[in-house]
């Protein structure tokens, strides 16, 4: 009998490659070789001496970064390396920990306990920076409409975007549509002395690897958290580039939010790095607060995501910013989190001792967390607003997706 006939009678006796080329007396590569010679010359499936079999359950558990893949297998399998291929475990992603066999009438069931494989934090940052190859390409000076004689300010915040959420894809393409969209719309009517440029607040879906928010709490994710910071990165970098040439300073405000209070930092941080310290006309503020102000003339801004309590907002401002709420007139706080523009039935914009509180919309897709909160009518928009500095607010530009 030849090695080849051999071969093709080990078949029958569905055990695995190692125990066949073993009792053969060959390689193993020898053996899977030959196999598959035999099954291109005889028109079989490369895979079906291999186990005749299948994954029939993947079950993960998100919070313990844990995985139990189950299968059937016409062989007792006996190498780590046969249950992997097996249950088809992506060893990029998972780490075998255990496994047992069970031989049964079907076949051998095959259970494996898995393990995420864990990264260093410092992965994301340098793998962004290694692959950091911007396509923006800027203008290379500042337009200003001089046609109108007092100096505005503009307010873009576009808190909210969950780079990375399931069925949000397209949030790159509308991202960038509403920021050209209204910065265009308010260079065309307003003398833009200053435009104050609010990022952060959500700006990822997930802060961690196993892909749960910064308190641990499992989300729908469409991409890794790697991948989610790239696109991320990318999408605010040309913003910035964008907006910078249509004013004379802009101020690119860093908020936490209660989604990716670490990784939107670490972003916040390394975005300010990729500008010139030279250049004048941006100022990062990227410092670690969860409430800012910033003063223009007339007005107080503040910002803050909206996760908590509002009850005692005005109070909260008053007293930690004594100074800059004492010296002026208009006073407003924009707050994200419900991704939403409320109307009066949810208190949206009452105006309460000189403070108004505005709850801004977001252009990121809905979820369950919008269906479970009854904010299926949101509309998906962004908003520009301009304040004079001695009037107050003088106009507002919606982007609506």
């Amino acid at each position: 009998m030849t090695l080849v006939e051999q071969v093709k009678q080990s078949l029958k006796w569905k055990q695995s490659n190692l125990f066949c080329a073993t009792k053969l007396g060959i390689s193993i590569d020898k053996y899977k070789d030959l196999k598959r010679e035999i099954s291109m010359s005889e028109n079989i499936p490369a895979n079906f001496f291999l186990r005749k079999g299948k994954r029939i359950e993947f079950k993960e558990d998100l919070d313990k970064g844990t995985a139990e893949v189950k299968g059937l297998c016409l062989h007792e399998p006996r190498t780590s390396e046969e249950i992997i291929e097996l249950l088809k475990i992506d060893t990029t992603k998972w780490k075998l920990s255990s496994y047992w066999n069970k031989e049964r009438s079907d076949g051998w069931f095959i259970s494996a306990m898995v393990t995420a494989i864990k990264q260093q934090p410092t992965d994301m940052l340098a793998e962004v920076i290694a692959n950091f190859t911007p396509s923006y390409q800027p203008i290379g000076e500042v337009h200003v409409n001089n046609g109108f004689i007092g100096d505005s300010v503009g307010v873009i915040s576009t808190q909210d975007l969950h780079f990375g959420k399931e069925d949000n894809g397209d949030i790159v393409k509308h991202f960038k549509a509403a920021i050209t969209n209204l910065v265009c719309r308010a260079y065309m009517s307003h003398k833009l002395n200053k435009i104050i440029y609010v990022v952060g607040g959500d700006l990822l879906n997930m802060d961690t690897f196993g892909g749960t928010t910064t308190s641990g709490t499992p989300v729908d994710n469409a991409q890794r958290a790697q991948e989610a910071y790239r696109e991320a990165f990318d999408a605010l970098y040309w913003s910035i580039n964008y907006i910078k040439q249509f004013c004379e300073n802009l101020h690119v405000v860093y908020l936490p939010g209660n989604h990716d209070r670490l990784s939107s930092y670490h972003m916040a941080h390394a975005l300010s790095k990729c500008f010139d310290p030279e250049d004048y006309n941006v100022y990062f503020d990227v410092t670690y607060a969860e409430r800012k102000v910033v003063v223009y003339g007339q007005n107080f801004f503040a910002f803050e995501h909206g996760d908590v309590s509002k009850k005692n907002t005005a109070l909260v401002y008053a007293t930690e910013f004594p100074l800059c709420w004492g010296k002026t007139t208009y006073r407003t706080c924009y707050t994200g989190h419900f991704h939403t523009k409320k109307t009066t039935e949810f208190i949206t914009e009452n105006e309460h001792n000189g403070f108004s509180i505005k709850h801004l919309p977001s252009l990121c897709s809905t979820d369950y967390w919008h269906y479970h909160n009854k904010y299926t009518g949101s509309k998906r928009q962004a908003i520009m607003e301009i304040h004079d500095a001695e009037k107050g607010k003088i106009s507002e530009f919606i982007y609506t997706v």
